[in-house]
């Protein structure tokens, strides 16, 4: 049965998919899976979608679209589940703007209701489902060789991230270094990747370039996630990457599997720290510490003033700088880590002649 799209969202931009597709009754529950769904009601709804440009616009009712099988577990909006079970003519939830749909399991209020969409069939590619795991980067279980990765992590979303990131790549853009940046975590969207290559990082790559919807499936799936992505923007020979960590240190999305992960943890220079209040910065520096990975720097809404950065390395023993202007704080201490890894790579490279 052939079925003609009206909008494509960007979980599924990796794919090649015609403005006519083949669906079909088949349907495989499972992580990745791409199906073919009708827009319901979008009266009252939350109805954003990420088209696969990156543009923000909006589902309405009658639409039909691709959309992606995933979990989520967002504190500040939905969290919602992949059935067990797919039929023809099922109801799901839209749990992202990027495409991601599921059954519902947590709705915030303040975000909306989200839109629900109609099962029409599974996606079909030479007569067989399709997957986004198909257009996935090469698989990575180990990374021997990394360059230096300077970590942005925060308390929990809408926490300055992605700001911090972005001047920090400017910096040493600036410098005429090679920068690229990662995402390692979150739900799949690009509007923080796009904002890192606006910066001017190159390449961009994301945990959805590893076939994931979101990272909070399987812990070592994110884990070889992260590993993959990191593998490839290593082919481009960058002087060092920036990696972001969508959603917070805690939570569902497995950022602590991935940073306890030693082949990630090595090649770790600086980390970044986002913290909302000075409990979110002391729980953070806590935290991290368990992990086995130093704070370089708090950032974020509660060191955005002289008195929350007195507070923190008064009583925190970390360096704390707002993210509101210049950070000539943090991207000193980055520079000097930096210096130190090339060091020791210098004399590593020197034992090894």
């Amino acid at each position: 049965m052939q079925m003609q799209l009206t909008k494509v969202p960007s979980a599924v931009r990796k794919l090649i998919i015609p403005s006519t597709v083949e669906i079909g009754e088949q349907i495989i529950p499972e992580e990745g899976a791409v199906l073919i769904a009708e827009a319901l009601s979008d009266a009252g709804k939350n109805n954003l979608l990420e088209f696969t440009s990156g543009r923000i616009g909006f589902l309405t009712e009658g639409d039909i679209l691709p959309v992606v099988l995933g979990k989520r577990r967002a504190l500040r909006e939905y969290s919602g589940d992949i059935p067990k079970q797919v039929a023809v003519g099922d109801v799901l939830y839209y749990l992202c703007e990027s495409g991601v749909v599921g059954e519902i399991r947590g709705i915030n209020e303040q975000w909306g209701a989200p839109i629900q969409v109609r099962i029409l069939g599974s996606l079909l590619e030479n007569g067989k489902p399709v997957n986004i795991k198909q257009s996935a980067l090469p698989n990575y279980t180990t990374l021997e060789q990394s360059a230096p990765i300077i970590g942005v992590v925060g308390t929990c979303m809408n926490i300055g991230k992605t700001t911090a990131i972005c001047k920090i790549i400017k910096h040493f853009k600036a410098q005429g270094l090679k920068v690229a940046g990662v995402k390692l975590s979150g739900v799949a969207s690009t509007q923080d990747l796009d904002k890192i290559q606006d910066a001017g990082a190159s390449p961009v790559l994301g945990f959805m370039d590893a076939g994931l919807p979101s990272t909070c499936g399987n812990p070592q799936a994110v884990i070889e996630a992260a590993i993959s992505v990191l593998h490839a923007a290593n082919t481009f020979n960058p002087d060092l990457i920036i990696a972001e960590f969508g959603d917070g240190i805690l939570g569902e999305y497995n950022v602590g599997h991935i940073l306890k992960s030693p082949h990630i943890q090595q090649h770790i220079s600086s980390f970044i720290v986002g913290a909302g209040d000075l409990v979110g910065a002391w729980g953070a520096q806590e935290i991290m510490h368990q992990y086995g990975v130093p704070v370089t720097v708090i950032t974020g809404p509660a060191v955005n003033n002289d008195t929350g950065v007195q507070y923190v390395e008064n009583h925190f023993h970390v360096p704390a700088e707002s993210n509101q202007h210049a950070m000539p704080k943090t991207l000193h201490l980055i520079e000097k880590n930096l210096s130190t890894v090339k060091e020791k790579q210098a004399q590593f490279a020197a034992v090894k002649s």
